[in-house]
């Protein structure tokens, strides 16, 4: 994988969770792909709150708040087990899926 911040992932502990390193590098990246996905969403949300003749002040920095969490929570993956990255993995999934629901991103 050419991807600095998977090659970056700290080796897999096969100790507890029984799982190799490779299965649990492809959840990993599956995990940072759905988190990546959410802040494209909220980086495009902002972009064009911004291009607004009246962009909402509210709105906007309801956005950044919200692309903050996603930023904080693609660093803390690479130190997380299975559980969280699972966990990760079907919340941003969801997360996606009902922004993209709601496209376009401005009303």
């Amino acid at each position: 994988m050419s991807d600095p911040e998977i090659q970056n992932r700290p080796s897999a502990d096969t100790g507890e969770t029984g799982e190799s390193p490779r299965t649990e590098l492809a959840g990993y990246a599956v995990a940072l792909e759905c988190v990546r996905l959410v802040i494209a969403w909220y980086n495009r949300a902002i972009y064009l709150e911004r291009r607004l003749p009246e962009p909402d002040s509210a709105r906007l920095n309801s956005l950044m708040i919200e692309r903050q969490k996603c930023l904080d929570e693609r660093k803390s993956l690479a130190r997380s087990g299975p559980e969280e990255i699972a966990r990760v993995t079907r919340d941003y999934g969801a997360l996606f899926r009902r922004l993209t629901d709601s496209w376009p991103p401005v009303s």
